[in-house]
């Protein structure tokens, strides 16, 4: 399936999708960060100079968790 350029649903940045039903990454890891401090009224500070940086993901991987997020939803 060609791949599309559509608006993020939370955002609104365009962003590459099978269909029209996307989220952006940065979102994504928003509510992934959120997600694992619920209960907690603050939002996590960035990495700190003394952990290592998050290895990009593949598209695939991408793909594969906003699949994920989006079936649990």
């Amino acid at each position: 399936m060609p791949a599309s350029r559509y608006p993020c649903r939370v955002c609104g940045q365009s962003t590459e999708g099978t269909d029209s039903y996307v989220v952006c990454s940065p979102c994504v890891e928003d509510f992934e960060m959120r997600a694992g401090e619920r209960g907690s009224t603050t939002v996590p500070a960035p990495c700190s100079p003394a952990e290592p940086p998050a290895v990009p993901l593949s598209p695939d991987e991408v793909e594969a968790r906003l699949r994920k997020l989006l079936d649990g939803w």
